[in-house]
């Protein structure tokens, strides 16, 4: 046996390298899920790399039918059909009525001409029409036993239901089975797939979310904590002024930083400003924002004299707008950026608004705690920010259960003194790390964040209701 690649886009990731030749697939699900995008985005792949390829319908002009539905797809190469690298044949209706001996011998006889590498059936339940069950079992048996001799790697579409698979004939005798679903999600509807089976190969079993676009069907594998290879003990700038005191010399590198608070205290403002300060030291950054459109960064960050066009230009920065994207999808286009462009620092601006992008099997923290860790291991200064929705008193500190994941908690919170509003922050926590304890003012001006001195004449600060210190309040009675 041999290992193939499918051709399809973060499938041969699930699948650990690819098909296995000879063998007999199953690509499963109901009308509208892909199976043939799938199947026809493998033939086309395989037949530029000079695989033979065959294409086995009994959907009446074949030919039309791709022409019409196939070309739409970068995939598709009309000058594989001309090579000969690719080849259609059709089942005829009146080949279909003489029965299951007929449709096996016609089969055989283009397989002997073709001598193909891969072989897509599509679909398969279609030659099975109006056979009772003992038929269909009797003619699913002698076309698997026919299929076991043709040395390929035999591709088979189905129109299952879930149910309809399990009882299914096809899913014993098949070697592998790779079941798609189209199901509802909030306001849309998202693929999965689904590897059920698949004999003598490992695999990433589970759903994983995929989409049809002008490349085809892409699959997006779900991603994986891994063991770290090495800690960092090296400290960066904050970028801004007072913070780095604050964090005792810095963010260490490699780590994970949430910025939590409630709308307007400075969150994304800290964020950018981390980024700015790599972007001036030549040190590549990526922002991801779900709080604002791309030209609206831009558009804000030069209020502080931030151009970010021009490290934009300069290929040290990329901004990207995740509400395009699948969450899996986006972790695969951070990695695909940080490798493109060498980042060493990113920001991300919004994560309660992830939780609307994950799958229904997944949640939030652990897809956190993975992206974090996926992030250390490249050595990539985290920032994530996330809004809580409290303005003063009490609150959580994201209400998302992610702040354990993650290795420093910096809060910012709004404060009433004297009738004003003004802005604390607070380092919480700094995994293997000393920091200031005490609460600060912060404050934004022209230039960005600044951290004042602490807030030493008051006491309950972050529940948003100060009150003077028991000492500073006597020294003010007697002032009186």
């Amino acid at each position: 046996m041999k290992q193939v690649i499918t051709g399809v886009n973060g499938l041969d990731k699930v699948l650990k390298g690819g098909f296995l030749r000879p063998s007999i697939v199953l690509i499963a699900g109901t009308a509208g899920t892909g199976k043939t995008t799938l199947v026809m985005q493998s033939i086309f792949n395989s037949a530029k790399n000079e695989e033979i390829c065959m294409y086995i319908t009994a959907i009446s002009e074949p030919i039309a039918m791709i022409n019409n539905f196939m070309s739409q797809f970068s995939f598709y190469n009309i000058s594989l059909l001309a090579k000969g690298n690719v080849k259609y044949v059709p089942i005829g209706i009146d080949i279909i009525h003489k029965g299951s001996e007929a449709i096996i011998k016609e089969m055989e006889r283009n397989i002997e001409i073709i001598k193909p590498d891969r072989i897509v059936i599509d679909p398969v339940n279609v030659f099975a029409y109006g056979l009772d069950s003992e038929s269909q079992r009797q003619f699913y048996y002698d076309f698997f036993t026919s299929m076991k001799g043709w040395n390929s790697l035999v591709l088979l579409t189905g129109e299952f239901t879930g149910e309809e698979l399990i009882k299914s004939t096809l899913s014993y005798m098949v070697d592998g089975i790779i079941q798609i679903s189209n199901e509802p999600f909030y306001e849309k509807n998202i693929r999965y797939l689904n590897v059920l089976k698949m004999r003598g190969q490992e695999i990433q079993g589970g759903k994983h979310s995929c989409k049809i676009n002008k490349d085809g069907f892409i699959v997006f594998p779900r991603i994986h904590a891994i063991a770290r290879k090495s800690v960092f003990n090296e400290r960066i700038s904050t970028g801004v002024k007072g913070l780095d005191k604050m964090t005792g010399g810095g963010f260490v590198r490699g780590s994970s930083i949430l910025i939590s608070g409630s709308s307007g205290t400075g969150k994304t403002i800290l964020g950018i400003q981390f980024i700015i300060d790599g972007l001036l030291k030549n040190e590549p950054g990526i922002i991801v924002s779900f709080e604002e459109d791309t030209e609206q960064i831009r558009e804000n960050s030069k209020v502080f004299n931030w151009n970010l066009e021009e490290f934009e230009n300069k290929k040290l920065l990329k901004i990207i707008s995740p509400l395009e994207y699948d969450a899996y999808e986006l972790a695969l286009q951070i990695e695909e950026t940080i490798d493109t462009i060498k980042a060493t620092r990113l920001l991300l601006d919004g994560t309660g608004r992830l939780q609307r992008m994950l799958p229904q099997y997944a949640q939030l923290p652990e897809y956190m705690g993975t992206v974090s860790n996926i992030l250390k291991n490249k050595n990539i200064t985290a920032v994530y920010t996330n809004e809580t929705s409290n303005l003063t008193g009490a609150t959580q500190i994201t209400g998302t259960g992610i702040s354990p994941f993650l290795d420093t908690v910096i809060l910012l919170r709004y404060v009433e003194i004297k009738s004003e509003m003004r802005k604390a922050i607070s380092v919480l926590k700094m995994r293997g790390s000393d920091h200031d304890k005490e609460i600060r003012e912060i404050v934004i001006t022209k230039n960005g964040a600044e951290i004042k001195l602490p807030f030493s004449e008051y006491s309950g600060l972050l529940s948003g209701n100060p009150i003077k210190i028991p000492s500073q309040a006597f020294v003010e009675a007697f002032k009186k």
